[in-house]
């Protein structure tokens, strides 16, 4: 049986390679979940996808749902089994997150939280991949190469708040 991947912020700018990377090199079926923000573009899967056999194109669904909401029966019953889930979406703009903090608290930490409360009831999961961000450590002098378990030196609500996510993700993981 094909292997079926769950991946948040699906038509996100870094996400959507991954779709197209995933259709690429494997057999798998993708389940996009996006709301569609001011970040996330469906044309940029529909561009991915044209470059794709129709065979191909059937092996992703787009799912609507906002993380900073619970994942309800009805999404669940739409997302269907799940063995891996690659969670990328995330509010992502440094200049927006000092302007208003509290949507990137919800978006990073809240949206984080839904998910791993979802994934925690899958009992197919075999792995659950949570993408951060170089920013959660601050500016990184000329010569440093920061590594996984330097310090946080958070310098905006963005980077908190993927930090905070971080922390979130490794809390679930260890409890």
């Amino acid at each position: 049986m094909s292997k079926k991947v769950l991946i948040t912020g699906g038509a996100g700018f870094i996400a959507h390679h991954l779709v197209a990377q995933i259709l690429k090199n494997t057999d798998w079926t993708v389940v996009s979940i996006d709301r569609l923000d001011y970040s996330g573009n469906l044309n940029r899967l529909h561009d991915i996808l044209k470059t794709f056999t129709t065979e191909d194109q059937k092996r992703v669904k787009v799912v609507f749902h906002d993380l900073k909401a619970e994942i309800n029966p009805m999404i669940i019953s739409d997302i269907g089994r799940i063995d891996f889930i690659l969670h990328l979406a995330a509010g992502s703009h440094v200049d927006r997150s000092i302007d208003y903090p509290l949507e990137f608290i919800m978006d990073n930490v809240v949206g984080t939280c839904n998910i791993l409360n979802y994934a925690r009831t899958l009992d197919s999961l075999e792995r659950f991949v949570y993408f951060s961000t170089d920013e959660v450590f601050g500016p990184a002098p000329i010569g440093i190469n920061y590594k996984e378990n330097d310090r946080y030196n958070s310098t905006n609500p963005y980077s908190a708040s993927k930090a905070g996510a971080e922390e979130l993700a490794i809390a679930f993981e260890n409890t």
